[in-house]
């Protein structure tokens, strides 16, 4: 049976029960400010034993779920990442790095190398006794670029938008984001643009990131230490799910009951499919899991690819849901996906099997996504890439959004046994 990283505080193996419960506490605890403040005393306290001195420049360029900090010292520059609590464990991290620099010998993929600190350990463990709590700290080299913005991406104009109206209280805000989310799936497709070129050049380039991910996970030998989590069913949906810490897409402060039971519906149809669809050597394996515009440097015709915290084996066609996730509203979707795919056949071939579960793995993507999303309000300073803030606002919207796909995808799916999601040529 393949390990499984439970994220539940009653099951991490490095402290008691009690110290993990009250360390998650006093963390979760802290303002965002203070969280920050923390996760920069830990990177600090990391300095030396990465070889750089405790007055080394720290710039955070991001806090989401764990923090990642630019260290520059000189000429020198290297990218740190702090863990978040309870998520990993010193194996799978190295796992993890095993797996990228397999990637990085035996593919022409642009990755972030990771750096052993000075004793040659690829992660390092910094206890805090404040919070009675332990942090994982790695190294990567850094990688010159900025992060892309599809053109059709305008996640940024929901965002500008937000920033205009959180003055108001959220008895006004969260309705009328709800319904926003509403009458844009109505009447957001009206008049819309096809997909730029530029997009279609940018989907078809990542259908072959993708591809040449799995390519390479085919051959790839697990290290006697493997463990990593694993983006199936039950990590989205059961009891031992990712990285959600007990968010759940059941919470009545952002869905009604009525809404809560076309979600449930709809998980119960694509756990049916996906059952039908099975697991095997040739759709499931090692994948990122996380291919967004976010977790991408462009410099040039080079498109580095980052961020490999949440890689794990999953289902390969997951990984194209991953591509797209935070776009699924916008009407170019279908053409996005068929960029997608397009792309990957260039490298791997799909079945129609495949392609038929796809929008299948869209939904389970997005519904994890949410309670993701959920579980990181009030902790997330979004950095280059992130198109907008994560707000209560935004929140609200996106799990509207939910229930429409999840709707739409029960009224596509239920009624005939195979997919009908076109990837016809246009």
């Amino acid at each position: 049976m393949p390990f499984r990283l439970c994220l539940c505080v009653f099951c991490f193996p490095i402290c008691s029960r009690e110290v993990r419960i009250m360390s998650c506490f006093r963390f979760d605890s802290l303002t965002l400010d203070g969280k920050i403040a923390h996760f920069t005393s830990v990177a600090r306290r990391a300095l030396p034993l990465f070889g750089f001195p405790e007055d080394a420049n720290l710039k955070l360029l991001n806090f989401t779920e764990n923090a990642t900090f630019l260290v520059t010292f000189g000429i020198s520059k290297v990218i740190m990442r702090v863990h978040r609590l309870y998520y990993t464990s010193v194996n799978s991290i190295r796992t993890e790095l095993s797996f990228i620099r397999y990637l990085s010998k035996h593919t022409d993929l642009t990755l972030a190398s990771p750096i052993p600190a000075l004793d040659g350990s690829d992660v390092v463990t910094i206890a805090t006794p404040a919070l009675e709590e332990y942090r994982q700290v790695v190294c990567f080299s850094f990688v010159e670029g900025k992060a892309p913005c599809p053109d059709c991406d305008s996640n940024g104009g929901v965002g500008d938008l937000v920033a205009k109206v959180q003055k108001l209280p959220d008895a006004i805000t969260y309705p009328a984001f709800k319904e926003a989310a509403r009458l844009y799936d109505k009447f957001g497709k009206i008049g819309a643009e096809p997909l730029s070129e530029h997009d279609v050049q940018f989907f078809t380039r990542m259908g072959r990131i993708a591809a040449t991910i799995h390519a390479a996970s085919k051959e790839w030998k697990a290290p006697d230490y493997y463990e990593r989590i694993e983006w199936d069913i039950d990590g989205t949906f059961g009891r031992y799910w990712n990285n959600f810490y007990g968010a759940t897409y059941r919470n009545r402060k952002w869905l009604k009951d009525d809404e809560i039971a076309v979600l449930d519906r709809a998980v119960d149809l694509l756990k049916e499919r996906l059952y039908r669809y099975r697991r095997t050597k040739d759709n499931y394996g090692m994948i990122h899991s996380d291919l967004r515009a976010a977790n991408l440097l462009v410099n040039g015709d080079q498109v580095a690819v980052l961020d490999f915290d949440d890689c794990g084996r999953g289902w390969y066609m997951y990984e194209i849901a991953g591509i797209v996730a935070l776009l699924e509203y916008t009407p170019q979707l279908p053409e996005m996906l068929l960029a997608i795919v397009r792309g990957y056949e260039e490298i791997l071939p799909l079945t129609q099997k495949d392609k038929d579960e796809i929008m299948s793995f869209v939904l389970m993507r997005r519904i994890g996504m949410l309670q993701s999303l959920e579980s990181r309000i009030g902790s997330v300073a979004a950095g280059e890439g992130e198109s907008t803030e994560l707000t209560p606002q935004i929140l609200e919207f996106y799990a509207a959004g939910t229930v429409v796909q999840a709707r739409q995808y029960l009224e596509t799916y239920a009624v005939k046994p195979a997919a009908s999601f076109a990837f016809a040529e246009r």
